[in-house]
């Protein structure tokens, strides 16, 4: 009786010890990592001897995936913009094309937005979100100009904008099952709202 109840206990501190562990790991954030050279091999029908002919080393294509990606990114956005428009329309079209291709394209949206600066020298410090701040910013100040100036500034504005967009879009991506009472279109819209656009 006793050597099973130091034998539950046993159990237990371990279970326990587990669930710390497990936890403690959990801490830090864990990134969306490309497929490996040899699964990429098994896709394509082709021997691994195959991908280094075209990618020297994992990096080599951690780096290829993240730029081309990071490109199909902005086209999809700023190619949105269509300067014969009022900046107020502009602004809500890269919002809108903001979402959509994080919604449609998640574990790419993940990997540039939630994981790429956890790949260091394979990102070398691209910032994917640099030019459409700056396209955000230049939207803002055009609407400030027509006396419709964004508190607390353009450029503050255009980060605030940027990381509302990421929080809508995150949200949507790992919590596909909650039941959002509006459409990503409405939602962008209300997001808007807050910045008199």
């Amino acid at each position: 009786m006793v050597a099973q109840e130091r034998q539950r206990r046993e159990g237990d501190q371990l279970r326990h010890e587990l669930l710390a562990a497990a936890t403690a790991l959990a801490v830090s954030p864990r990134p969306v990592v490309i497929p490996s050279l040899r699964a990429v091999a098994r896709a394509c029908g082709v021997s691994p001897t195959a991908v280094y002919r075209h990618f020297a080393s994992q990096g080599a294509l951690t780096r290829a995936v993240l730029t081309a990606e990071l490109q199909a990114f902005e086209r999809a956005v700023l190619t949105a913009d269509d300067p014969g428009r009022e900046p107020v329309e502009r602004l809500r079209d890269l919002a809108h094309a903001y979402a959509v291709w994080g919604v449609g394209n998640p574990g790419l949206y993940q990997l540039l937005f939630e994981s790429a600066d956890q790949l260091e020298r394979e990102w070398a410090s691209v910032e994917p979100s640099a030019e459409l701040v700056a396209r955000t910013t230049e939207l803002l100040e055009a609407h400030a100009a027509a006396g419709r100036p964004a508190a607390p500034g353009p450029v503050p504005a255009a980060e605030h904008l940027w990381t509302s967009l990421h929080g809508l879009v995150s949200l949507r991506i790992h919590k596909p099952a909650h039941p959002w009472v509006t459409d990503l279109a409405g939602s962008v819209d209300h997001l808007l709202r807050g910045f008199d656009a």
